[in-house]
């Protein structure tokens, strides 16, 4: 017979504390307050903190995981191309595959005349095709694959229209463009990142791609991706840490529902074990 451990004394405290703490939490004075705490508290443990999130320190993490001295990078949802800019301010000598699928955004990123860059006019996906993207404006930080119905987009009001747009992979992208490694793979593509890696799926097996950033969050509702699906299909390659407002990288060093966080954005990065 299956023998359960006894409570501990700190968890048989906490359960008696339970219902009277619970009946002041969620009274009408006290419910929102303690919301916020909740939040907050999830937000210092890098939870929802992706939303807003200073671009200079998400550089600053990814050029912590370039070991080589001309390294290659892959600007997965470049949008206007600012994440490109500030890589190569911290090193000059990348060279930086910068994708983006929307003609505004392109050519805000040539008037950026970037050095040592090629810009691949398309979007990332699990295959090769042309696909609508949802987006309220040309240039929209949160255009999307998928058709925006979570809250935080909702609560801005935004008249969402779509584009025809051509989808490649990373796969072709590594082929067409005889890329050997790929030393940072940064992506920013709102609910599609599960897709990408799909999309990328002979790379991963042939370990050609050192690390990666991915988001997840609202977007997800979108695209009906957990993050179980990240965690199975990368876990056993690479070692997963989700940033935080620190800048210190939290490893997840196991899967648990907790990690199933949907408001705002979290972004994680992702380093191959070997």
């Amino acid at each position: 017979m299956l023998q359960l451990s006894k409570p501990s004394r700190l968890n048989q405290s906490a359960k008696q504390a339970a219902k009277p703490l619970s009946r002041v939490a969620v009274s009408q004075f006290l419910r929102r307050k303690v919301r916020l705490v909740e939040i907050y508290l999830a937000f210092l443990q890098g939870k929802g903190s992706g939303t807003g999130w200073d671009i200079r320190e998400e550089v600053n993490i990814a050029k912590k995981l370039v070991f080589r001295k001309n390294p290659v990078i892959l600007d997965v949802g470049a949008n206007v191309g600012d994440w490109s800019k500030y890589f190569l301010q911290a090193i000059p000598t990348a060279k930086i595959y910068i994708v983006e699928p929307v003609e505004e955004c392109q050519k805000e990123i040539r008037a950026l005349n970037l050095p040592n860059t090629t810009l691949i006019p398309s979007a990332v996906g699990k295959q090769k095709g042309v696909g609508l993207l949802h987006t309220p404006s040309r240039t929209a930080g949160i255009a999307s694959l998928f058709a925006r119905r979570d809250t935080f987009c909702q609560e801005q009001n935004a008249d969402f229209h779509t584009l025809s747009i051509n989808i490649t992979t990373i796969d072709d992208i590594v082929a067409e463009h005889s890329i050997e490694f790929i030393d940072f793979l940064k992506m920013d593509i709102e609910g599609n990142e599960y897709n990408a890696l799909l999309g990328a799926e002979q790379a991963l097996k042939d370990k050609k791609i050192g690390a990666f950033s991915f988001e997840f969050g609202s977007g997800n509702i979108n695209s009906r991706v957990f993050f179980h699906d990240f965690w199975d299909f990368i876990s056993p390659q690479f070692e997963i840490y989700r940033m935080t407002p620190s800048g210190i990288l939290l490893e997840i060093d196991e899967y648990y529902e907790d990690l199933e966080y949907f408001r705002g954005v979290s972004n994680y990065v992702a380093i191959l074990k070997a």
